[in-house]
C-alpha cells in the first residue's frame, strides 16, 4: 500500500492518478472537509480522513503502509488556518517520524528546486523535513523540481490565457527549467520503484531552459495573438517578502520565490538524465491549455 499525503492537491492527484494507471493499492490521506475528495475517490484510491495538523490522525493512516509519498503543502490555501508552520513544518516532520515508528519502509518528499534559498519560509521548512527524512532510517527519494509550468503560468500568479495576461518577476530574461506536473508525477512514480533512485536528491526540470520572456511569446505563437504583460519588479519583491511573511509566511514566501526564480533556476540533473522519462516542452503545455 502507498499512502499519498496531499492526494487532492495537484501534484497529488496526478501521482494518484500515475499510481493507479499501474494498479498500484494507493491510501490517501484527506482532510474531512475536503471539496476534492470525490476525484481521488474516483480513481480507486482508499480514503482516509485526517489532518498533518493533528498527529493522531496521521499514525493509522501509515499501517499497513510500504511507502509514503508527501506532496502536501499549505501554499495556495484560502483558510487562513492551515499555516506553513502547521503543515509544512510541523505537519511534515510529524508525519516522518510516525511513518518510521509505524514500520514504513520509504519516504518520498516533494520539496523544491536546490538552487532556492532558505528566505522563504517555505523552504526553510522544506529543508528542515529534507534531514529529517535523510535520517529517518527509511528508504528516501527528495524530489526537487524547478518551476512548475502549472502553476506560474496560472490565474493564481497573474496568468490569464483567456484574456491574453501574463506576469512577469523582475525583468523576465533569466533562463529556468520549466517542468510540468505530470512529468514530476512520472518521476515520483519512478522514485517508489526504481532503486537508481533510492537514498538520493533528485532535481528535476524541463527539457529546456527559457526566460519568462521567452515563455510569453511561445503562449503569443501557439495562440496567434499578443499577451498584455504586467512586471513585478524583483526589488520591490525582494523588500517586501520578509515584511510580509512576519503575519503570513505563505505569501511572503510566495513573494521570496518570484524575486528568487527572477535570477533564473537552472537545473542540471544527471540522474533525471539517466531516467529518460518523457518531458513535456513549454510550447507543447502553451498548446494543451489554449486547446481547454
Amino acid at each position: 500500500m502507498i499512502l499519498v499525503v496531499g492526494a487532492t492537491g495537484m501534484l497529488g492527484l496526478e501521482i494518484c492518478r500515475r499510481l493507479r494507471e499501474q494498479g498500484r493499492p494507493v491510501r490517501a490521506l484527506v482532510r474531512p472537509d475536503s471539496p476534492r475528495e470525490s476525484l481521488v475517490r474516483d480513481l480507486g484510491v482508499e480514503i482516509h480522513h485526517g489532518d498533518l495538523r493533528a498527529p493522531a490522525t496521521i499514525a493509522p493512516a501509515c499501517d499497513g503502509v510500504t511507502t509514503v509519498v508527501s506532496t502536501a503543502t499549505a501554499m495556495g490555501a484560502k483558510d487562513k488556518g492551515i499555516t506553513l508552520r502547521a503543515v509544512d513544518r510541523d505537519g511534515q516532520l510529524a508525519l516522518v517520524e510516525l511513518a518510521r515508528l509505524r514500520g514504513v519502509k520509504a519516504f518520498v518528499f516533494l520539496s523544491a528546486s536546490p538552487n532556492l534559498r532558505r528566505s522563504a519560509p517555505l523552504i526553510r521548512y522544506k529543508r528542515e523535513v529534507e534531514l529529517a527524512v535523510r535520517t529517518s532510517g527509511m528508504r528516501w527519494t527528495i524530489v526537487q523540481p524547478s518551476a512548475f509550468m502549472d502553476v506560474w503560468f496560472s490565474k493564481q500568479l497573474g496568468w490569464d490565457h483567456v484574456t491574453g495576461r501574463a506576469m512577469i518577476f523582475g525583468p523576465g530574461t533569466a533562463p529556468l527549467s520549466w517542468i510540468c506536473t505530470a512529468d514530476v508525477a512520472l518521476h515520483v512514480r519512478a522514485a517508489i520503484e526504481d532503486e537508481r533512485v533510492a537514498n538520493v536528491e533528485l532535481p528535476l526540470g524541463g527539457p529546456e531552459n527559457l526566460s519568462t520572456r521567452e515563455v510569453v511569446r511561445i503562449f503569443e505563437q501557439v495562440s496567434g495573438r499578443p499577451y498584455s504583460v504586467r512586471r513585478v519588479p524583483r526589488p520591490l519583491l525582494r523588500v517586501m517578502a520578509p515584511i510580509v511573511a512576519t503575519f503570513d509566511e505563505a505569501v511572503g514566501s510566495g513573494m521570496s520565490l518570484g524575486a528568487q526564480t527572477a535570477g533564473g533556476d537552472v537545473i542540471d540533473s544527471p540522474l533525471q538524465r539517466e531516467l529518460d522519462l518523457p518531458l513535456t516542452t513549454v510550447r507543447d503545455y502553451a498548446a494543451r491549455v489554449l486547446r481547454a
